[in-house]
């Protein structure tokens, strides 16, 4: 009887431990939305958002979505005045638009693509790519901010 038990106590876990490893990874659904550092300078490496008397002070910008029927949807963001940047929260999806109104006529179109890491499951979106007007942002490994030019 005590061979039997034993038996079929290691049938048990033989037969649970090679059910697993045919199990798949259930992601639940992820509302994270991903951080994004931004600055902007001019040609010659001047900051135009922090400083003594920066042409778009970063507490007078305007950051917004715009929903398909037309509506502005403000989109969150902070400042960060030791580090000189402003920390923008952007959507998780693959793609996407915002706005930065750094003056009433002055309004950067703002385009980005996240990708997850596919060796990872249930991954965070990383950002990839973000541009202002069509032109590529220059990203600072060091400092983690995303640059655009003026």
């Amino acid at each position: 009887m005590k061979n039997y038990s034993i038996l079929l106590l290691l049938s048990l876990i033989f037969v649970s431990a090679n059910s697993c490893k045919k199990e798949k990874t259930i992601c639940g659904q992820l509302d994270m939305l991903v951080l994004t550092k931004i600055n902007y300078l001019d040609k010659d490496g001047k900051d135009l958002l922090f400083g003594d008397h920066p042409p778009y002070p970063a507490e007078d910008l305007k950051i917004y979505q715009i929903l398909p029927n037309g509506q502005k949807l403000e989109v969150y963001f902070s400042i960060n005045r030791n580090e000189k940047f402003i920390a923008v929260n952007i959507d998780r999806s693959e793609s996407g638009t915002f706005y930065i109104e750094l003056k009433p006529d002055l309004i950067d179109k703002i385009t980005f693509r996240n990708e997850a890491d596919k060796n990872i499951p249930c991954s965070a979106m990383i950002l990839k790519e973000l541009k202002h007007n069509d032109i590529a942002g220059q990203y600072d490994e060091k400092t983690q901010v995303w640059i655009f030019t003026k």
